[in-house]
């Protein structure tokens, strides 16, 4: 019996090595093998793609991995929308290139996607996207580009390229067909694209997810609607829109499809809700000034073209929630304050501003060497804004004390410096 056992034992213990050796070799052998390995995680992706596309993402996995595990969970990846479907270009694009897998080969890919790309697949999101103010971003950075550069960058473009471009967007620069330059990266939502399409969709919907979760978000628009000149994220946040998503949001379902998106999935609206979602009989939409019947956050506020039609779409989102006398009520608070903001401050302090360069008492070259010039444009662009944006969104504390109370005290500072200089030039 005793040899019985011994015999057993030694079996038992040969046996055993065997199986440590197999799992060793297994080991080694998925270590070296092309499938790569990011942390404890193998990523091994196969579904049908090309070689080019393979060594994509072998050589990826190795110099960028987290850019691989997000295309695999998303849904580009699960539909098989592979590298080459967006990345690919052709040798005649300005920004061809190839990087160093794929030289000698005929493949030539470009960093930048565009909208022009998206439209590929996204037609009608693209042609929304195209004609809304979101397109027309980098409009404003014209405006901007004399306060960023002169006074805030001091003669640098500090300033406007880590500042204003990565919310507006700018011109890509290339060299050999890659953004270079100052102005990159970037990821500003009217950016100028090489294409020579305007806009950038990873500004919502970051690469290599691009999930329509982190866009429903108002985290993601706050990225850029926030600060004193347009706070809309915090105005939200302060509301009772805000207030309810704070304390219920992590339960609501933020992965119904576009037109499928509607109360009950939510118990108040984000950005999305009201500026984009197919709520009730409306479509979804990427224009996001579909919407808008004020142009709210320009010196006058003035109406936009067919307002009407785009303030009924406006209480079509409203009366999901809320009845037809509570929305008429909240309109004419809105319009009251726009008339308000409009007559009794942007237009008179508008009308001792030109006096004044008429005149030539202040100079007209440079808008930000005197004080009362800094006081004329802060009270439209800050605390104007906040008023008006307050009415809109329904953040009471920014309609007074962050708005009107700022706007009444910079147009008393507008008034005092207008007559002070008219009794020195007598």
């Amino acid at each position: 019996m005793r040899k019985i056992a011994e015999s057993l034992i030694a079996t038992g213990t040969l046996l055993a090595l065997v199986f440590v050796l197999i799992l060793v070799a297994n080991a080694l052998a998925a270590k070296s093998s092309s499938e790569g390995r990011t942390g404890v995680k193998v990523v091994s992706i196969e579904r049908g793609l090309s070689a080019v596309e393979k060594d994509c993402i072998d050589c990826h996995q190795e110099e960028s991995p987290l850019i691989v595990l997000d295309w695999r969970d998303s849904l580009h990846g699960r539909a098989n929308v592979t590298c080459l479907d967006c990345h690919q270009a052709e040798r005649s694009d300005a920004d061809a290139f190839q990087c160093s897998g794929l030289k000698g080969g005929r493949t030539r890919i470009a960093a930048i996607v565009t909208p022009k790309d998206c439209s590929r697949c996204h037609p009608v999101e693209a042609a929304q996207f195209n004609a809304s103010d979101h397109a027309g971003a980098v409009d404003s950075v014209a405006k901007l580009e004399d306060m960023a550069v002169r006074w805030e960058g001091k003669g640098t473009t500090a300033a406007l390229a880590a500042g204003c471009i990565q919310c507006h967007g700018y011109d890509i620069e290339l060299k050999d067909g890659k953004p270079t330059g100052a102005t990159y990266p970037q990821e500003g939502i009217g950016r100028i694209n090489p294409d020579g399409s305007k806009g950038n969709c990873a500004a919502c919907h970051t690469r290599h997810k691009f999930n329509i979760a982190e866009a429903r978000r108002a985290e993601t628009c706050g990225s850029c609607h926030m600060g004193p000149d347009h706070p809309q994220y915090e105005i939200w946040l302060a509301s009772k829109h805000g207030k309810r998503y704070l304390a219920e949001g992590d339960s609501w379902n933020w992965e119904s499809s576009p037109d499928a998106w509607e109360p009950g999935d939510y118990s108040a609206p984000t950005c999305a809700v009201c500026h984009m979602s197919g709520i009730g009989a409306l479509e979804t939409t990427h224009n996001i000034s579909e919407r808008l019947a004020w142009e709210a956050e320009r010196p006058l506020s003035v109406r936009t073209d067919h307002w009407q039609e785009k303030q009924e779409q406006m209480h079509t989102v409203c009366l999901n929630c809320h009845g037809p006398n509570w929305v008429d009520g909240w309109q004419a608070q809105y319009d009251q304050v726009i008339a308000t903001y409009n007559e009794k401050y942007y237009q008179p302090a508008k009308a001792m501003m030109d006096e004044l360069y008429e005149k030539k008492l202040i100079t007209g070259d440079d808008k930000w060497d005197e004080d009362i010039e800094m006081d004329f444009y802060e009270l439209w662009h800050h605390e104007g804004r906040r008023a008006r944006m307050g009415a809109a969104m329904m953040g009471q504390d920014y309609v007074q004390w962050h708005g009107f109370y700022e706007v009444a005290t910079k147009y008393r500072h507008v008034a005092e410096e207008y007559e002070r200089l008219l009794r020195k030039n007598e």
